[in-house]
């Protein structure tokens, strides 16, 4: 989860830098499917390839395991507020043209 939010916080809401000849970013599909691919390579064995929080509620609710739900949502919860944090420190230039305005 803190993998593919960085790269959609990176891929897909970053502004593009001034000297592309274009803004948009045709790259972010293929950044983040390739994301999602090398997760679910990485850590399917372990959690089932559980990298969205909709298909853990899914299969919790199937299994009726509200602490297997918990624990899943507990963990994706951390990944994505980490994520976040770090793009918020790798990504200073997002927020200085918000903080002037």
């Amino acid at each position: 989860t803190f993998v593919l939010c960085c790269v959609v916080l990176a891929v897909a809401t970053a502004k593009a830098p001034p000297s592309l000849r274009t803004q948009q970013n045709f790259q972010s599909g293929l950044a983040i499917g390739s994301c999602v691919t090398a997760g679910g390579f990485a850590v399917g064995a372990v959690s089932g390839g559980l990298l969205n929080p909709a298909v853990a509620i899914g299969i919790s609710a199937q299994a009726l395991s509200l602490g297997s739900f918990l624990t899943l949502a507990l963990w994706e919860l951390t990944g994505a507020l980490l994520a976040a944090m770090v793009f918020r420190l790798t990504h200073p230039t997002e927020y200085a043209s918000a903080a002037k305005v």
